[in-house]
């Protein structure tokens, strides 16, 4: 990283405001993803996977894989790109974690607006940890479907700090985002295997 690289202003970054993207999907595209991930793939007719991709007795549209969010936030790397003084290489970047918030059932075919924004920023000497929030909303009701924070891993981006202790800025407090472990035994186990398909 050059000099020049590593003057970038961490405050522009974090308060940089992305322009509001649109996402539009519909059954077909429901569907093809509940069978890209395997609905049905043992049994064509089982009943606790067939809702996804088919109405089933009266059934007034057909069920959405709640991970069916993450695909809201696809187009994020594009957006990265727009930060101001932030420059890193594409090629380099890598996914690091995926959480994702559904605040009610996902519509089978929608018209959504979707919100970016930067709630962590970390350098890491030669890397730099990126935290993105993509807040979806019902583009005709307004009404919140979904929350995804994707966090990535940029090889190369880091180095930016401008005093010995390295930058870090999170809107989230540690406590808030770690993950518990619960005391109390299980509500319910659930064993899937991966099906032949999917290893390819």
């Amino acid at each position: 990283m050059s000099d020049e690289d590593s003057m970038m202003n961490p405050e522009l970054v974090i308060n940089h405001k992305f322009p509001k993207t649109t996402y539009n999907y519909n059954e077909r595209d429901v569907a093809l993803y509940a069978l890209g991930i395997g609905a049905c793939a043992k049994d064509a007719l089982d009943d606790k996977e067939l809702k996804y991709l088919y109405h089933e007795d009266g059934q007034q549209a057909i069920q959405v894989f709640p991970t069916f969010a993450a695909l809201f936030s696809i187009g994020l790397t594009s957006q990265l790109a727009q930060l101001p003084g932030f420059t890193f290489d594409p090629r380099l970047l890598l996914h690091g974690q995926q959480y994702i918030e559904i605040y009610k059932p996902l519509p089978s075919s929608c018209s959504m607006q979707n919100k970016a924004s930067i709630v962590g920023l970390h350098d890491k000497g030669k890397a730099a940890i990126l935290e993105v929030e993509v807040l979806s909303y019902d583009k005709e009701t307004g009404e919140p479907l979904c929350m995804n924070r994707t966090t990535v891993y940029l090889r190369g981006a880091g180095g930016f700090s401008k005093s010995s202790q390295p930058y870090s800025f999170s809107k989230y407090p540690k406590d808030q985002t770690a993950s518990k472990t619960p005391k109390t035994r299980p509500f319910v186990v659930h064993e899937e295997c991966t099906q032949p398909q999917q290893v390819c």
